[in-house]
């Protein structure tokens, strides 16, 4: 059940009218090729299929295509999905009649059938995708990501750890194209970092800013600029009471473009973040539990 705040109860009656009228059309289309199959073909001079079974087929599909405009119709924002997938077929099908055309494989009289299934359809299309671009796409949805492990050791030598200049460089996956270009030099609120992501041909710089501070609990970075339209991590350095550490990576995010990336590009960019921080995590408790970072476990170390 929706809410009455939610995008559907402000869309507006065109977008259901035109979904709505477009799955009636869709099926009533439908319905008459898989009855008529050899309709049109006599209407339009074509000679006859061998097999009207296949275009049959063609009606069917035509009417799934009409259900899932009446479904849309209900709420044209949350199913925009739907619109861009049948605008997409419209845009197809008069660039496959052309070809036809073109090489005398249709006659010109098809057109009109383009005419009424594709051409008269792309204007509220085209204004529905782009009503929702306006509203709902170009919002920034954002997402959590929470990752945790436990570290053998107490917590203050586990923010030491990160408070070593070379810290974050050693926590970069081998399989990651990153370059430090400017390494934090503390954790405390203002200091900078600068990464560089090489992505093919092309360079991506990060820039984030620390925005927390609170030894040996917490701290936090911003991103100031970036691939990400809104980047927020938090480093939770617990004790767990048993003389060891709960290391706990909370990121919120947003992806550039709004929902439409991360209906494209979120599973993906989720399974890079896991990949990336279980790597994070299994070496921060490597480099400290086996003493391979001695000025960290020192007990005559304080700050770094």
């Amino acid at each position: 059940m929706t809410s009455p705040s939610s995008p559907s109860s402000t869309v507006p009656r065109w977008m259901r009218g035109c979904l709505l009228a477009a799955g009636v059309y869709n099926l009533s289309w439908g319905f008459f090729v898989v009855v008529y199959p050899h309709a049109l073909f006599d209407w339009t001079g074509t000679e006859r299929l061998n097999h009207p079974e296949i275009w049959q087929c063609v009606g069917m599909i035509v009417g799934v295509y009409g259900i899932g405009y009446l479904l849309a119709s209900r709420d044209p924002v949350a199913h925009w999905p739907i619109v861009l997938v049948g605008l997409l077929g419209k845009l197809f099908g008069p660039l496959g009649f052309l070809v036809s055309w073109t090489r005398g494989q249709l006659p010109g009289a098809w057109a009109w059938v383009i005419l009424m299934n594709d051409l008269l359809w792309w204007g509220p299309f085209v204004a529905i995708l782009a009503q929702v671009a306006r509203g709902h796409l170009v919002s920034m949805p954002r997402r959590r990501f929470v990752w945790e492990s436990r570290i053998a050791a107490p917590p203050e030598v586990v923010f030491r750890f990160h408070e070593q200049p070379d810290a974050l460089a050693r926590l970069i996956p081998p399989w990651e194209r990153v370059t430090v270009l400017v390494p934090p030099t503390s954790l405390e609120v203002g200091t900078r970092v600068v990464l560089e992501n090489r992505l093919g041909p092309f360079r991506l710089r990060w820039v984030a800013v620390h925005e927390e501070y609170d030894p040996p609990h917490r701290f936090a970075d911003r991103q100031e600029s970036g691939p990400f339209a809104f980047w927020y991590h938090r480093h939770h350095v617990l004790d767990d009471g048993r003389g060891g550490t709960i290391l706990r990576d909370e990121v919120e995010y947003a992806l550039p473009g709004g929902a439409l990336s991360e209906w494209l590009f979120g599973n993906w960019v989720r399974s890079k973040l896991e990949r990336l921080f279980a790597y994070r995590h299994e070496t921060t408790r490597s480099l400290i539990e086996t003493g391979a970072c001695r000025e960290v476990n020192s007990a005559n170390h304080a700050t770094v």
